[in-house]
């Protein structure tokens, strides 16, 4: 398995990749390809996008460098791995991956949500990340 940097022709086999496991429980996302895709261009151009690949695109990476008061910061976007590889160590390599481009660039921390249904939370405590109780996570439509 090598992690390289996504190519404009991986972003559709990317967006598949995210369509399919995002529609999963406990994400239930019900989107389409082509808002997926619209989301991965413009990640493409204002973000990093990593992926996983044996022999075809396994995993992905998506995540943006943010300038907060204490410093530079890494916001993950997304990370999927396709079902069939998932448990295979390459969710663990591909932060493994982020955290020595986090210590290669100076970046002190690395931000992300996820579900608290999703079963990544074991995961990523595994790793050594921890659940911030000192944040709330609010959003309102603009309807």
């Amino acid at each position: 398995m090598k992690i390289r940097k996504a190519e404009k022709k991986d972003l559709k086999d990317i967006g598949k990749l995210m369509l399919k496991e995002f529609s999963k429980f406990p994400f239930n996302e019900r989107v389409k390809l082509d808002a997926i895709l619209k989301s991965l261009k413009y990640y493409y151009y204002d973000a990093e996008i990593y992926v996983a690949v044996d022999k075809k695109i396994c995993g992905v990476l998506v995540f943006q460098i943010e300038l907060w008061w204490e410093g530079k910061v890494i916001i993950v976007q997304d990370l999927a791995i396709k079902k069939e590889f998932q448990n295979k160590k390459i969710g663990k390599e591909l932060m493994n991956f982020l955290e020595r481009f986090a210590k290669k660039n100076n970046i002190k921390k690395i931000h992300f949500e996820t579900n608290k249904k999703s079963s990544s939370i074991s995961f990523y405590k595994k790793l050594g990340y921890k659940i911030k109780k000192d944040r709330i996570i609010m959003e309102k439509n603009g309807d």
